[in-house]
């Protein structure tokens, strides 16, 4: 019996010292298990897709190879002859738009006030400028240009019809709509006139991408960047304290609900993108056919 005692004695003394000298070990073991510090997502966010650029078409501006000393040019008679041309040649007749008219007087006045015959001013403005000033939203555009004092809308629209480009505007199956002005004035010491038809498709045929989702994409972007920096900072707090830190499992938890945060971010940010590139990717297919 005492033996036994003696045995039983001994081995509680062996735990014990067993428990003293690895503590700071199972401790650590303890709270590593019970700390554990949540993954990143670290998967890179998919790159925005392009959208296409828009075209514009515009030949070498057009002057009258003779001058009649009795010119007269009308808005409405241009764009009807414009439209009789179509419709020799199989095309649907153009819409008349009040924005592309007024695109195209503004564009004749800026040609007489800044004294140049070219579809880009000397400040840079080219058709985009004046068709968008006028509040028209587009694909694709065109521009025809003619000076001279053309004896009348018939002998313009033909002038306009044997020159390839100018032709191509005017019958160019993609062009739905029409504004023309024809504006007389001083230009270079001489009285003359300046014809302008501006040739539009609406952006309304081919819907671009949503710009709002565009806004959330960028906003969640730079906002991932942000909490990419706090959690770099973070873990780095965690790796330079013990575990044994009273403060360390309350570092843990916050950068664990940080990391949760991030991914979901991330998560929802990848959807978007998804999104929004599918959105372009439909745009650029329709834009093609223009």
């Amino acid at each position: 019996m005492g033996r036994k005692r003696i045995f039983i004695y001994g081995l509680l003394i062996l735990l014990a010292a067993g428990v003293f000298y690895y503590h700071p070990y199972l401790e650590n073991l303890y709270l590593l298990s019970r700390e554990r510090i949540q993954d990143l997502n670290f998967n890179p966010l998919s790159s925005l897709a392009e959208t296409a650029q828009k075209e514009i078409s515009a030949p070498p501006p057009l002057r009258a190879e003779k001058e009649s000393a009795r010119s007269f040019l009308t808005q409405k008679g241009v764009i009807g002859l414009t439209n009789e041309e179509r419709k020799k040649n199989g095309k649907k007749i153009f819409v008349e738009s009040s924005k592309l008219d007024h695109a195209a007087e503004e564009k004749a006045l800026d040609i007489f006030e800044k004294q140049y015959f070219a579809h880009v001013s000397p400040s840079g403005d080219g058709p985009d400028y004046f068709v968008s000033a006028s509040g028209y939203q587009y694909i694709t555009i065109g521009e025809n240009l003619a000076l001279g004092n053309f004896a009348d809308d018939q002998e313009l629209v033909a002038a306009w019809m044997k020159s390839p480009g100018h032709r191509e505007n005017i019958l160019r199956e993609q062009f739905q709509e029409i504004g023309v002005a024809v504006v007389r004035g001083n230009f270079e010491g001489n009285s003359t006139w300046i014809a302008v038809q501006e040739f539009g498709t609406p952006l309304s045929v081919c819907p671009e991408a949503d710009a709002g989702l565009k806004r959330r994409i960028d906003a969640n972007t730079a906002e991932i960047s942000q909490l990419s920096g706090e959690l770099k900072d973070e873990l780095s707090a965690i790796k330079s304290t013990s575990p044994r830190d009273p403060d360390y499992g309350r570092m843990v938890d916050s950068y664990n609900t940080l990391v949760g945060e991030y991914n979901a971010l991330v998560a929802k940010t990848k959807g978007l993108i998804e999104s929004y590139n599918s959105q372009v990717n439909k745009y650029n297919t329709c834009l093609k056919r223009f």
